[in-house]
């Protein structure tokens, strides 16, 4: 976290100011990842080719579904409408560890990276075959390679499909499809920086958020909606333990706020309207740049929000105060300083 700025001006009588939280979150471990090109017929590959991702782990959210597609897809240049994800099923998928700690980009993505590269180069070796020329004249477009210079001497990748079982080169072993156990020689380091102003009503200690502003940088993006939805999804849930989830207790260690009208979720009523913006720092060990994003926003916005607060009271004398920090707090403290009656 860095020093608070106190250059804002107050909105009528509220207590207003700005925080600047900085954070770098991030932990990447193994995971394992299945290409495969599936054969059940000769003729079903003649007609259509489906490229079978295989994860060994199940998504939290159906985004990371996408993003696999998609790493294989801008790897190959190969439409989406052509890839079938099968993911955490144990009777068809290696080991794995699961998704977790913002893992499943940097490893799973990497490993998915590395798996359609040794599919394109197999596929390429079968192409030069098929054309008789050399894998350097070969080059790729959506669905087919083709000679340099001469694109009507072509194979789809049905055709080179259909040869990895009937025609491939003498020495190379038949099949389409490859297998990848990615181990990240380092962890990745999303960061980024985050801009808090709150207004807090001194009659009624109320707090608003005025304007929140996250940058965040998770180097090479995959599918920016996601990232999006990523980081508007994790700063609300960051708003949340900042100013209202706590779990209260009894003296006897009952629970008091067992539900969902006494244990305070943010709403989209008390959202603010984030303002997002990024850099791109590309990750330099990982195939793709890639970085996970999914837990920074938990991680900058609580810090933001909760120093902007301390810092709008700080002309008070306040130098801290315990998330959440909800009215009730505020009201306390403002009658402790004698701010209020």
């Amino acid at each position: 976290t860095m020093p608070c700025n106190d250059d804002v001006d107050d909105a009528d009588d509220e207590y207003t100011n700005l925080c600047l939280s900085s954070l770098l979150p991030a932990l990447s471990i193994h995971i394992l990842l299945t290409f495969h090109l599936p054969s059940p017929s000769p003729s079903f590959l003649i007609s259509l080719y489906i490229i079978v991702i295989i994860l060994m782990y199940l998504p939290l959210y159906s985004g990371s579904i996408v993003e696999q597609a998609t790493h294989f897809c801008s790897s190959q240049n190969i439409q989406h409408v052509t890839i079938q994800i099968e993911e955490g099923d144990t009777d068809t998928a290696p080991y794995g560890l699961g998704t977790y700690a913002s893992r499943s980009t940097p490893t799973a993505g990497a490993a998915a990276a590395k798996a359609a590269h040794k599919v394109r180069d197999k596929a390429r070796k079968i192409a030069a075959h098929l054309l008789e020329v050399s894998e350097e004249d070969l080059e790729w477009e959506v669905g087919k390679f083709y000679v340099k210079g001469s694109p009507e001497q072509s194979k789809t990748i049905q055709d080179i499909a259909f040869a990895a079982y009937t025609n491939h080169p003498q020495g190379l072993e038949a099949g389409l499809e490859a297998t990848h156990y990615y181990d990240p020689p380092n962890l990745t380091f999303p960061f980024g920086s985050y801009i808090c102003v709150v207004d807090i009503d001194p009659k009624t200690a109320e707090i608003k958020v005025r304007r929140f502003v996250a940058i965040d940088d998770c180097g090479n993006i995959i599918n920016p909606m996601i990232v999006e939805g990523q980081i508007h999804g994790g700063l609300t849930q960051g708003l949340a333990p900042a100013m209202y989830e706590e779990l209260i207790y009894d003296e006897d260690g009952n629970i008091l706020n067992g539900n969902f009208m006494d244990y305070l979720l943010p709403t989209a009523v008390e959202t603010p309207n984030w303002e997002t913006d990024r850099t791109v720092t590309p990750s330099p060990h990982h195939p793709l740049g890639a970085k996970g994003v999914a837990e920074s926003p938990t991680v900058g916005a609580p810090p933001a929000i909760a120093n902007a607060v301390v810092d709008a009271l700080s002309h008070l004398g306040v130098e801290n105060m315990d998330i959440p920090i909800t009215p009730y707090k505020v009201w306390q403290v403002l009658k402790e300083k004698g701010a209020v009656a």
